[in-house]
């Protein structure tokens, strides 16, 4: 809670910052009254810098979250709908990746980029500043090839590290999220004609035994087109998914084979949840 309270008032001072004439040098680079420069943050210069998307769009940060809040309005949707569903009301969040280690790794998200449609243009240190809320010791650096490559150390003081791509062109992203250097999560989505396609790689808890935990590495599949849609999780998995990452997956097999699933259409609910059909 306190890192989104932070998350909010940063944000704000930062937009602040821009809309006083867009300058160059930023608070961090002048001096005070006494003479004395501010401490910088410590920041990798950028390979190169993304183009300059002052209409916001090829910004990720734009991009994801028109992403999230189409994921949101379908989830509460989920909810509403399912209140007199005896089945999808109570195992609903099978299917559904809401795990806290999303919010971990996709925080980030909703800053970069942050820059480019505040000043135009890619600033390494207002982004790294930014997200100081998410990590200590942020460091952020942007590759034309690979894209962002974002580090820092969470408050147990695990290395954590997002390798982040995105392509303007087709509307999609992808995250791989480490900590200590090990894989930890691999997120997707892709822009469809009508909506969004997404999936989420990471280990979660699957079952209980004898109130011990089970944990399996699951894939999460969404694809969503307005208030109609599917969750799926495939429990288990060997491996990380085909990637989706530039391209939109087949509708009809894209949850094929999943062990928890719903779809709703027009309202009406089909799947498994819970081990029962409906």
């Amino acid at each position: 809670m306190k890192r989104l309270f932070a998350l909010t008032l940063v944000f704000i001072m930062f937009l602040a910052l821009a809309g006083c004439g867009g300058k160059s040098d930023t608070a961090q680079n002048k001096p005070d009254d006494s003479g004395q420069t501010e401490p910088q943050q410590t920041v990798t210069d950028q390979t190169s810098a993304p183009e300059k998307a002052s209409d916001g769009e090829g910004i990720i940060c734009v991009s994801y979250e028109a992403y999230d809040s189409a994921w949101h309005a379908f989830s509460d949707y989920i909810v509403e709908q399912s209140g007199d569903h005896e089945i999808v009301a109570v195992h609903q969040s099978t299917a559904m990746p809401l795990e806290l280690k999303n919010l971990n790794y996709l925080l980030p998200l909703s800053f970069l980029g942050q820059s480019q449609q505040s000043l135009g243009k890619f600033d390494a240190a207002m982004e790294a500043g930014m997200l100081e809320v998410w990590a200590d010791d942020v460091s952020l650096t942007y590759d034309e090839m690979g894209g962002y490559l974002l580090k820092g150390t969470d408050t147990g003081g695990s290395a954590l590290e997002i390798k982040t791509r995105y392509d303007g062109q087709a509307d999609s992203l992808r995250l791989e999220g480490y900590q200590d250097g090990n894989l930890d999560m691999v997120f997707e989505y892709s822009k469809t004609p009508d909506g969004y396609a997404a999936q989420y790689y990471y280990e979660t808890i699957i079952g209980n035994d004898k109130f011990t935990p089970i944990y399996g590495l699951c894939t999460y599949r969404i694809i969503i087109t307005g208030s109609n849609g599917s969750c799926a999780r495939f429990d288990n998995v060997s491996s990380e998914p085909a990637s989706i990452f530039g391209h939109v997956p087949d509708e009809k097999t894209f949850i094929e084979g999943a062990a928890h699933w719903f779809t709703i259409t027009n309202g009406e609910f089909a799947g498994k949840l819970g081990g029962k059909e409906f």
